[in-house]
């Protein structure tokens, strides 16, 4: 008998084999049997794989750099090699003027870097033009101070120390030239003062003989009006010269327009120096000769100090014309004459180089400066005598009064440590004056600053040594109670303006201006 269910079941056995073979039970009972072994792995592979985030960062920042190396030399390219060719340049300037102008920009570069300091505190004479006198070094003549063997000086006495100039003050000495910064801060103007061997006497005096100036200053803003002769006769002066020489007493101290105590007096004998044209005709005889580059010094020195833009094109245009003034023979005649009949003098030429160097110390840059002084030297060379006395005139015998400008002038400009400077120093320190009497103002205002830029000179610091000994009492000690200097020597042109301005200037000397370091 045969049952529908069993024969149903068999049915479905029959097909399960068919569907699935037999040997596919025994391969898939050996695999499950077996041990898979995996691969192996490498250390690099390793750290590849657990530190996936660091290095998708690393490559990333890895091509980010040299995309920016790339852009960056681009850009460098462009800058200095690309921009002849650019779209945006001056087609029509002819090649000629642009190198004419590529190296004034060049020059007044130089010029400007002449002042940066080197490890030592030194100055180096970087510049195209070679000037010396605007490189001065952070002079220490902390050995000079035995010489007068003063106390500390302070400035409570003298109106310095207060929070008013401590404001007008702010920041300009950082603007100004290096070898003028010591002037306008008050503690490094005493520091100053102090290690050259000065005294708070000096420094007393010097503001004295401003606040006298300031009690003589005509209103309109000029000084010579108010003048007198060396007997103490009122006599009017030239008020371009007059003025120059005062606004220099003010500038050496570091007195600007903002001054508390002498702004307006600054401001107004600015307003009056620039009152005519910077060219304004010399006339005949020898004062245009004086008063121009007197007045061309101050007005360059105002303009570095205070930078008011009237003052660039005044100094631009007044040193052009002292340039164009030289006579054939490297000096400057009365007149600014022309020719071997004009009478050229070591005076008249002393002047107008301390008016270029004030002119080269402004920055702007002016045509045929550095030929000028160049020919110019050799002038004052020619003035020297056997004796180291300079002349007044080439071929004539030499003068103590003009030996400290031909000393000056070579120390302005690659002369410092000449033969003949050395010469003429010699003589300085060894004919001193010991009583103000016998003393020519117009000669010391030359031989303070001769022996005093001299320390900026290997071994030159004997000479200041030697000058500075009564240097002080003498010129000090002479003063007048109202801060005006009396009558002392004879010399042509002697003033009651004209002699105290010389002496303010030849005490400031301490920081005016810091020595030449380098020929």
């Amino acid at each position: 008998m045969t049952y529908p269910h069993s024969r149903l079941t068999l049915l479905v056995l029959m097909d399960q084999q068919a569907e699935y073979p037999e040997e596919l039970y025994e391969e898939e009972l050996e695999y499950e049997n077996t041990t898979v072994t995996p691969p192996l792995e490498g250390p690099f592979a390793r750290y590849l794989r657990e530190y996936r985030l660091l290095n998708s960062l690393l490559i990333s920042l890895f091509v980010m750099i040299i995309v920016f190396a790339l852009l960056w030399s681009i850009v460098i390219y462009v800058a200095i090699g690309g921009e002849g060719d650019s779209d945006f340049s001056d087609g029509g300037t002819a090649p000629a003027q642009q190198k004419q102008e590529k190296q004034k920009v060049v020059k007044l570069m130089q010029r400007q870097q002449k002042t940066q300091p080197t490890a030592q505190q030194t100055f180096r004479t970087t510049a195209i033009s070679d000037i010396t006198l605007p490189d001065f070094n952070e002079l220490d003549v902390k050995d000079l101070a035995p010489v007068v063997n003063a106390a500390a000086p302070s400035t409570g006495n003298v109106g310095m120390n207060n929070d008013a100039m401590k404001n007008a003050l702010k920041g300009i000495g950082l603007a100004l030239p290096k070898t003028m910064q010591q002037r306008c801060d008050p503690k490094k103007r005493i520091a100053r003062l102090k290690s050259g061997g000065g005294k708070e006497m000096t420094e007393a005096a010097i503001v004295r003989g401003l606040e006298w100036l300031q009690s003589v200053q005509d209103a309109d803003g000029s000084w010579g009006g108010k003048d007198k002769d060396d007997q103490g006769n009122p006599k009017k002066t030239n008020k371009d010269a007059m003025t120059g020489m005062a606004l220099l007493c003010y500038l050496g101290h570091c007195e600007l327009q903002d001054s508390p105590k002498f702004g307006k007096t600054v401001q107004k004998a600015i307003d009056a120096i620039t009152s005519t044209p910077p060219e304004t005709p010399l006339g005949g005889g020898n004062t245009g000769s004086y008063s121009h580059p007197i007045r061309t010094y101050a007005i360059c020195e105002a303009y570095t100090m205070t930078k008011i833009k009237k003052l660039e094109e005044y100094a631009k245009r007044a040193a052009l014309h002292v340039i164009k003034g030289q006579n054939e023979n490297g000096g400057w005649a009365y007149g600014y004459g022309k020719g071997v009949a004009a009478h050229t003098d070591l005076s008249v030429t002393g002047w107008n180089i301390q008016a270029l160097k004030a002119a080269a110390l402004t920055g702007i840059s002016i045509d045929g400066l550095d030929e000028c002084l160049d020919k110019a030297i050799e002038y004052v060379k020619k003035t020297q005598d056997q004796t180291g006395k300079f002349a007044y005139k080439i071929g004539s015998g030499g003068k103590p009064s003009l030996t400290g400008a031909g000393v000056l002038c070579l120390q302005i400009w690659k002369n410092a440590k000449s033969q003949e400077a050395t010469k003429g120093l010699d003589w300085i320190v060894g004919n001193l004056d010991k009583e103000w009497k016998d003393v020519n103002v117009y000669e010391w205002y030359y031989h303070a600053q001769a022996c005093f830029q001299a320390t900026g000179v290997s071994g030159g610091s004997k000479y200041w040594r030697e000058w500075n000994k009564d240097f002080q009492q003498i010129v000090c000690g002479a003063q007048d109670s109202d801060g005006h200097w009396p009558h002392g020597a004879h010399y042509h042109g002697d003033t009651a303006i004209y002699r105290t301005t010389m002496t303010i200037l030849m005490l400031e000397v301490y920081y005016r201006y810091m020595p030449s370091s380098k020929v």
